[in-house]
């Protein structure tokens, strides 16, 4: 038991040791994450509208399309200015705060 225990331990050690993400690559991380979410979100949203779409049909479906349609390009815009400023924070040319339950982080830009 007490080897397991030591194991365990030693293990999670080497896994930490090996992720040595700087902060500016982890909060990249969390803005591409974040991002991506909420355009996955955006998107899931825009299939229920064009669902009850065909489920309505007549004009207001093609209307009704249309707003779907308007939404994924609003998701396909988050997602591509989510990369553009996670790619501006690994690059240091913008900062960014991270929350996590325990705490915030922040980093300036360092250009």
């Amino acid at each position: 038991m007490k080897t397991s225990l030591t194991l365990t331990i030693l293990a999670a050690t080497l896994a930490l040791a090996g992720c040595n993400k700087s902060t500016k690559d982890a909060q990249a991380d969390a803005v591409r994450d974040t991002t991506s979410a909420a355009a996955s979100d955006m998107e899931s949203q825009a299939d229920g509208v064009e669902n009850q779409a065909a489920a309505i049909g007549g004009t207001t479906e093609n209307s009704t399309v249309a707003t779907a349609d308007a939404m994924r390009d609003s998701a396909d815009t988050m997602r591509k200015e989510g990369e553009a400023k996670a790619d501006a924070v690994e690059a240091g040319t913008m900062g960014a705060t991270t929350t996590t339950d325990s705490a915030s982080t922040t980093t300036l830009p360092t250009r």
